[in-house]
């Protein structure tokens, strides 16, 4: 599933799929657009630059799958590239609890999307402020996740759960009446896996 706006862009819209398109989006399934799910987007040719070249210095190849040792392997070298040191062995259990939450279905692998995706956030949230992220959002989007958001109950510690992030999430796409924006990529640096 698409947005409308995106695929009237790309030059594949019927008009016969529009009303069908706007019906999923407000059930379970949602929105799906790759375009406007690709965080990679996001990135410098820089930053995919760099992140390709620590995939390569791994050995991970783009495209395939993989498994637990892989992903701690990946992060030994990052922690050594970036902090000079390895990874404690809680942290190695952070990452297998990462890994185990990228692959739910316990399949003994996680995807190369899901893998990207994951890597791709961590570079944005290394590099970029949060306020440049949100300036990629228009105002209209603005209002609508500043609305969202704060309608949820927040704990304590002004944390946001994973339950209420999947509710954020679920009103910030019901409230979506004009699916011509681009930007809801962003809505996923609210996963489980950046949330309390």
């Amino acid at each position: 599933m698409f947005h409308d706006g995106c695929l009237r862009e790309l030059g594949y819209l019927r008009a016969e799929a529009l009303q069908e398109m706007r019906d999923t989006a407000h059930t379970v399934t949602g929105w799906s657009c790759y375009y406007c799910d690709n965080v990679n987007l996001l990135l410098t040719e820089e930053e995919m630059y760099s992140l390709m070249e620590t995939f390569k210095q791994c050995k991970i190849i783009p495209e395939s799958c993989l498994v637990s040792d892989e992903l701690l392997q990946y992060r030994h070298f990052v922690s050594k590239q970036q902090f000079d040191k390895d990874l404690s062995d809680e942290q190695e259990e952070e990452v297998l609890a990462q890994f185990a939450s990228l692959d739910p279905e316990k399949k003994g692998h996680i995807e190369w999307s899901d893998f990207l995706y994951f890597e791709s956030l961590a570079v944005l949230k290394k590099f970029r402020t949060e306020n440049s992220l949100v300036r990629l959002l228009t105002a209209k989007e603005r209002d609508k996740a500043r609305s969202v958001f704060q309608g949820l109950v927040m704990d304590k510690d002004a944390m946001i759960t994973r339950a209420e992030c999947r509710q954020a999430q679920q009103s910030w796409f019901h409230k979506l009446k004009d699916p011509q924006s681009c930007n809801v990529r962003l809505m996923g640096f609210c996963s489980p896996m950046n949330c309390g």
